[in-house]
């Protein structure tokens, strides 16, 4: 494999000459274990015709590389160097996984195209439900639940955080947030917004502009994956929550009419914890799953609420000092020259 820089993508050739129906891009975040897990899972769906598995990876992971001959149904992305800091924090991180799964959209060939990250396997009728669910369903935008796998209350704690709204038994239908470790977007849908993901895909921003296009965001309890992280220590959780939480912020604040309301979504995160604390305590009791699991990691669930609050805090005044109006025929341009 030829590595031809950051900016240009070469793919290993192992793929059938026809379009696939389902294109999945899986973002590495832990490699390793977790990332044989998905791809293992991936390999075994049932009921679907055959996937179109896109693996990108850069020159922090280059480990992924090694996995060419294992899975000759995947389709190893290299992407080349993104960033030469050695001492990435978790919101460069972050900014590391944006891109790599624009990376694997730009190259997807699929008439869909799926989001998952490595520590979440898909269930074996995954595919089957996303592309049935696409064939019944005008949505733009369809997303699956996540179940948990892991151990401990911090764990607890962290799934709670990320998908306590994405878990079996929250209501379906049509929803604000979608989660990129779970998504499939129609392929004519995606590309009328290429120009929000093409280098970076920020998965609130894409949606929220397909919604202000009019297209929905559906989620169904059929697609599942099963979430598992490696064991979670507290100092570096405690730091991934407040710059995911800024990366949230950032994003919202772009979304902003005004300066000033940058500015009160600021002040607003005072009483922050305690608001999604009782939305999160409300949820698991309407659901009735795992409440001894939801107790045990109440302390735990706090103290990263709290991380997120400060983070939010942190972005939006970020936020409000780069504020600029949007101004969507701009936009609207730039989509039809992109």
């Amino acid at each position: 494999m030829v590595n031809r820089g950051p900016q240009e993508i070469v793919a290993n050739p192992n793929i059938p000459g026809e379009a696939p129906a389902l294109s999945v891009v899986v973002t590495v975040v832990e490699g390793g274990a977790a990332l044989t897990r998905c791809l293992d899972a991936l390999g075994a769906q049932q009921g679907a015709p055959a996937l179109e598995v896109i693996v990108p990876f850069d020159e922090a992971i280059p480990e992924v590389r090694r996995l060419n001959a294992r899975y000759p149904f995947v389709r190893f992305v290299e992407m080349g160097a993104i960033t030469a800091d050695d001492n990435r924090n978790a919101f460069d991180e972050h900014a590391l996984y944006e891109r790599r799964r624009a990376a694997g959209l730009r190259v997807a060939t699929g008439r869909l195209a799926a989001l998952v990250e490595d520590r979440g396997a898909p269930r074996t009728d995954w595919a089957a439900a996303m592309i049935a669910l696409h064939d019944r369903r005008p949505d733009g935008a369809i997303g699956g639940v996540v179940e948990h796998g892991g151990r401990g209350a911090l764990r607890w704690a962290l799934y709670i955080c990320d998908f306590g709204r994405y878990q079996p038994g929250v209501p379906e239908g049509a929803v604000e947030y979608l989660s990129d470790v779970n998504i499939c977007y129609k392929r004519e849908s995606l590309e009328t917004v290429r120009h929000l993901w093409r280098d970076i895909y920020q998965e609130s921003t894409v949606n929220w502009a397909l919604r202000r296009s009019g297209e929905a965001l559906y989620l169904s309890h059929l697609p599942v994956v099963v979430e598992q992280r490696a064991v979670a220590r507290l100092w570096p959780v405690m730091q991934e929550r407040m710059h995911w939480a800024r990366i949230f912020a950032h994003v919202r604040g772009r979304e902003a009419t005004s300066r000033s309301a940058c500015v009160v979504w600021a002040v607003a995160t005072a009483v922050l914890p305690a608001v999604l604390l009782i939305r999160h305590v409300r949820r698991q009791l309407e659901i009735g799953r795992h409440l001894p699991e939801f107790v045990r990691a109440l302390p735990a669930l706090l103290l990263l609420l709290l991380c997120w609050s400060l983070g939010e805090f942190l972005g939006y005044l970020e936020a409000a000092l780069a504020w600029r109006p949007r101004h969507p025929a701009a936009d609207a341009e730039h989509a039809a020259g992109s």
